[in-house]
């Protein structure tokens, strides 16, 4: 049997995928290919036959997105908090350092959820889950900017509930970002090294917050 290819040149990409064993083989009259994750994506010379291996489409995207919006959310955010908490000592300098430091985490984190947005269009990865949380976190995060905009005076009587929500919503925040930085590490098949670079972080966090929370009930 002989056959001719009827276009110039074949692509030069290939990608190799594994499928579940339960997923059935196309069939008429669509032929459609079931779900199945890709594995590795390699150049191939058809005139020498070598081939070497290629980045996944949009490999930097993927990576900036997860970088910026662990940073913002998932480092920056928690820093701020705990300075507000254990600082002001310093007078005015913890708050100063509290929002800048905020405002450089909310920055960084809305360009990544941006990132993520741009990413889901061009491969419609279909991470609803992801993508929902990422959007509440985002949410909670312009509540915060808007309270601060809207914070009343000290000896103000509505001064008491508008700190249980600034609060309470910063807590919320922190803790939804933490769960989706983990899931999303989880959905890009990261491996193991950044789930352990950022659980050692936590694990600093942590460490960190009991030994003020002792020296503070200590006070």
């Amino acid at each position: 049997m002989a056959f001719q290819l009827a276009i110039d040149q074949p692509s030069q990409r290939l990608v190799y995928a594994v499928g579940d064993n339960n997923n059935p083989a196309p069939s008429a009259p669509s032929f459609l290919l079931t779900q199945h994750r890709s594995e590795i994506a390699v150049r191939l010379n058809y005139a020498s036959g070598q081939g070497s291996q290629t980045k996944a489409p949009y490999s930097n995207l993927k990576r900036s997105h997860g970088i910026l919006n662990m940073i913002g959310w998932g480092i920056l955010i928690p820093i701020g908090a705990m300075i507000a908490r254990y600082m002001k000592h310093l007078d005015s300098l913890w708050f100063y350092m509290h929002t800048g430091i905020q405002s450089l985490g909310f920055i960084l984190g809305l360009a990544g959820v941006i990132a993520g947005v741009v990413l889901n269009d061009r491969i419609d990865a279909g991470v609803g889950k992801h993508k929902g949380l990422g959007v509440t976190i985002l949410v909670f995060g312009f509540l915060q900017v808007l309270a601060f905009l809207a914070r009343p005076s000290i000896d103000a009587k509505a001064r008491k509930y508008w700190n249980w929500y600034h609060h309470n919503v910063g807590r919320l925040m922190i803790l939804f970002a933490i769960v989706n930085i983990f899931y999303g590490i989880h959905l890009a098949k990261a491996g193991s090294s950044w789930n352990g670079g950022y659980g050692f972080i936590l694990a600093l966090f942590v460490i960190t917050i009991l030994i003020l929370e002792f020296r503070k009930l200590r006070e």
